[in-house]
This record gives structure tokens, sequence and C-alpha cells, in this order.
């Protein structure tokens, strides 16, 4: 069975790398397994940054869901992203 990944996106209103992090995500065709979630602060709240290890943003997220079901984390892009960046932190999936 192929590992099931989430691509998570943590970032804030009027923030220019977000914006554009977020721009770039749209030009990366994700691989089947993956699934992209965005997480917005002034909806998660500063909590859920916290526990996700967030302290800046824009964050990238990558995580695998393991068969027992836990959510563990591969790995992490800190600050604007391009589509470069994007596909790098994708590849080996």
């Amino acid at each position: 069975m192929k590992a099931y990944y989430i691509l998570s996106l943590f970032s804030k209103e009027n923030c220019s790398p977000c914006i554009m992090t977020s721009l770039a995500l749209q030009r990366v065709e994700l691989p089947a397994n993956v699934v992209f979630e965005k997480r917005k602060l002034e909806i998660d709240g500063e909590e859920v940054f916290r526990a996700c290890g967030v302290q800046s943003t824009p964050t990238l997220v990558l995580y695998r869901s393991t068969e027992e079901g836990q959510i563990i984390e591969v790995r992490r892009h800190v600050g604007g992203a391009n589509v470069a960046a994007i596909e790098s932190l994708l590849s080996d999936i």
C-alpha cells in the first residue's frame, strides 16, 4: 500500500511570502497520494501553530500517515517557497 501524505501550508493574512507560496502551490501538480490543507493563523489560532512547531509564516509541512493511523512529520520548508522548493519538498515520496 502506497503511503498517504498531507501537505500543510501554515500562513496568515496580508503576508506577502504566504501569498507567493500559495500562488506557487497552484502551479504544482501534487502526486495522487498527497492531500493539501491550508492552515490560517486567523482561523486555527496560535495554539494550533505552536502545537505543530510553526514559529513563522509561511511554513510548509509534509506529513505521512502510518498504517497505525499516526501522522508523522516527514520534512518542512520555512519561509516563502517557489515551485522548485515545493517540488523538492515532495521529492522521493
